[in-house]
């Protein structure tokens, strides 16, 4: 964790609102992993949950998972090896996959989640004269993957691929979820390879799995995310299907690591209630689970009063919505107008999932922390009023084609 120290620094020489990732958490939570999976799983990062920390993540972890084509685009942008890449994704456009495996040239894994986008790893390996390498996804029961009858399909026609080499199974059912039901899902993923291999003749390689380990935000929540990862690993050395292992998480590994740093701009109280009013606001600030403010995350006050009367606040963004509350009924001590509020766990999701174009507010900045490297400033402070204009622009394709290209 960050001390007052270091993030005091950041708001002296940064305007709110801005995010900083702490490398050095980050650091330490994946070796605490890597401890826990020795020899018993990879690890893979899912990229979507925060893509500034693909650089480092990349170091550290065996696998980087890749949902589009402009996260394939930051990953040759920080020279991430393809070997390291799985292209996964529930739509993949055929020039944009293609793109990728020609870049790559068939050297990253790709996760095939329907017929369709077998048909095309197969075409573009036959045309390329190219092996394609690749995991069938297995639904959990949602727009996602395949289900079991065309996995199974898929390979035990595995001659009519015969430029894919099907190297196993991919399969996530969701996030946040009580260890009960992974246990129960890795049992469910042990009795179907079996049977496929039974059935088909074909043996599974590897398991490519994402447990969504529950990742501890807010207060009373404990962070047993160690404990559980532990638990997951004894479950795969109990299972009877023998083959590689890696175990694809975002949000266990992003969520500790990260602060949103917002201003107080204005305080007022309206029919008893006392608002803090901040600079940022719901569109830069998300917590998987938060409904309205409701549950309070971890937080912290610069400068913080301590000699003076605490009251009950209620924090509210800049946006135009009544839905825009980080956190209601929340007891702060010695609140005023010019103060900064610090944001815990904000690690994962929040920097992208919020609605950045919303009242043409500006993208914040982020910053990377680290001891031994101090502030890195790795975004500016972005306009977006640009992006919600009415400007003509041409048809490219209409140009050209008038024009004899």
């Amino acid at each position: 964790m960050m001390d007052m120290d270091s993030l005091e620094y950041g708001i002296v020489n940064y305007s709110t609102p801005f995010y900083v990732f702490d490398t050095d958490e980050l650091t330490k939570r994946v070796k605490q992993f890597r401890e826990i999976t020795h020899k018993r799983a990879d690890l893979c990062f899912a990229m979507k949950a925060n893509p500034f920390l693909v650089g480092p993540m990349a170091a550290m972890t065996d696998r980087i998972e890749v949902c589009s084509m402009g996260e394939f685009r930051i990953c040759q942008e920080a020279q991430i090896p393809v070997q390291k890449l799985v292209i996964s994704g529930v739509l993949k456009k055929k020039e944009d996959f293609w793109q990728i495996l020609n870049t790559c040239g068939g050297g990253c894994l790709c996760s095939i989640e329907s017929l369709s986008q077998m048909e095309q790893a197969a075409e573009w390996a036959r045309k390329n004269r190219r092996k394609v390498s690749v995991l069938l996804r297995l639904t959990s029961g949602n727009q996602f993957g395949m289900d079991k009858d065309l996995v199974q399909n898929l390979m035990q026609a595995r001659e009519l691929f015969s430029h894919v080499n099907i190297r196993g199974i991919h399969y996530f059912s969701g996030t946040r979820k009580k260890i009960e039901k992974i246990c129960r899902e890795l049992e469910q993923l042990d009795a179907f390879l079996l049977e496929a291999e039974e059935k088909t003749g074909c043996k599974a390689e590897e398991l490519e799995y994402g447990p969504g380990l529950f990742a501890a935000c807010f207060e009373g929540e404990e962070d047993r995310a160690a404990q559980e990862l532990a638990a997951i690993c004894e479950k795969i050395s109990a299972m009877r299907w023998k083959g590689k292992v890696t175990l694809e998480m975002g949000r266990a590994f992003t969520a500790s690591c990260g602060y949103y740093l917002t201003g107080v701009r204005d305080i007022k109280k309206n029919n008893g209630v006392n608002y803090c009013i901040v600079d940022g606001g719901i569109h830069q600030l998300q917590y998987d689970g938060q409904i309205r403010g409701m549950f309070r995350p971890g937080i912290r006050i610069s400068p913080e009063h301590e000699n003076e009367p605490a009251r009950k606040w209620t924090v509210c963004g800049s946006l135009c919505t009544a839905n825009d509350i980080l956190i209601q009924n929340v007891t702060l001590q010695g609140l005023r107008q010019g103060n900064v509020l610090i944001f815990e766990n904000a690690g994962a999701y929040s920097a992208m999932e919020g609605m950045a174009l919303f009242l043409s507010h500006e993208l914040p900045k982020i910053a990377l922390y680290s001891q031994a490297e101090g502030w890195k400033l790795i975004r500016r402070e972005k306009p977006t009023y640009e992006w919600n204009m009415a400007k003509e622009v041409g048809n490219e394709n209409f140009d050209k084609y008038f024009n004899g290209h």
